[in-house]
């Protein structure tokens, strides 16, 4: 695989990761304007939006392994998220 090849699956992953934040502060910020807003929700998403946050900053160029990984195990759950927009 050449470098460029390497960087755009390395900025596929990031930009996975980043769709995916973005789409756990959505959730949490709809949930906290209701009138009950249910806090265990906003917990797990705060948790999950913390986890990618660490994978992506986790993330290097050199960890081939890593990327390929974040992409065949997120692309999917981005795509469903977009699909049920």
């Amino acid at each position: 695989m050449t470098t460029t090849q390497r960087l755009a699956r390395f900025e596929t992953a990031q930009e996975i990761l980043v769709f995916l934040m973005a789409s756990y502060s959505e959730k949490i910020y709809s949930e906290g304007k209701k009138p009950f807003p249910d806090t265990s929700k906003i917990a797990q998403w705060n948790a999950e939006r913390k986890a990618l946050f660490n994978l992506e900053d986790g993330l290097r160029l050199d960890d081939q392994a890593v990327i390929e990984q974040v992409i065949s195990d997120y692309g999917p759950t981005l795509r469903i998220h977009f699909q049920m927009k």
